[in-house]
């Protein structure tokens, strides 16, 4: 990837920008199958990343490149927005941003059936390591253990809505978590809705 590579692709974006934004709105099938070729071709020609585009919670415009939680793609993500466009009326991001929610979660389990999460109860501490990193020890109650692979993508799904995926992938040393906190735990705990203001502001 070159530099040359991310002005081209931005310079596709900006010829098109009329031709994304109709085709989303319009729910045009076959121009949106052509517009995710090219956003593939492009956006996947630079590595192994997720993307998302379209008009977010308060009506701006958006385009999201994920580096999927590894931080070496998160550094070319950083490069590609960038050299994004500034006189669109557009929110680029290098990851996925924290955002406004109900804390309500879906996720998939092991047998990649939908699994319903209300995440309003949980509680959490926040341990600094030395290095600066957190560790994040959550309480999670009354969710079983059958469901490990679910409440791991459950747990992912929340840092990444509530702090953002660069929080997560570069701040977040080690996650545990508990049915209930021992009393050391417990006496530091805090619900998880207290998250986003006691480490991001």
């Amino acid at each position: 990837m070159t530099e040359e590579n991310i002005v081209e692709f931005w310079r596709w974006f900006i010829k098109n920008e009329t031709r994304i934004k109709g085709c989303i709105s319009n729910k045009d099938i076959t121009e949106q199958e052509k517009i995710v070729k090219s956003l593939n071709e492009y956006i996947l020609g630079f590595g192994p990343f997720s993307w998302d585009i379209g008009l977010n919670e308060n009506d701006d415009w958006f385009l999201t490149i994920s580096p999927n939680l590894d931080p070496e793609l998160l550094k070319i993500s950083k490069a590609i927005i960038d050299l994004a466009p500034t006189h669109l009326d557009w929110k680029f991001y290098s990851s996925k941003p924290c955002k406004k929610w109900n804390y309500q979660l879906e996720v998939y389990d092991e047998l990649m059936d939908i699994f319903k999460v209300d995440s309003s109860a949980w509680n959490f501490v926040a341990l600094e390591e030395e290095d600066g990193t957190i560790e994040l020890n959550f309480e999670l109650f009354n969710l079983s253990q059958r469901h490990d692979e679910a409440i791991e993508n459950a747990i992912t799904a929340f840092i990444i809505n509530e702090l953002g995926e660069e929080v997560l992938t570069t701040q977040i040393s080690n996650i545990e978590i508990f049915e209930q906190f021992d009393a050391e735990l417990n006496g530091m705990k805090c619900p998880v809705t207290m998250m986003k203001s006691e480490l991001i502001g």
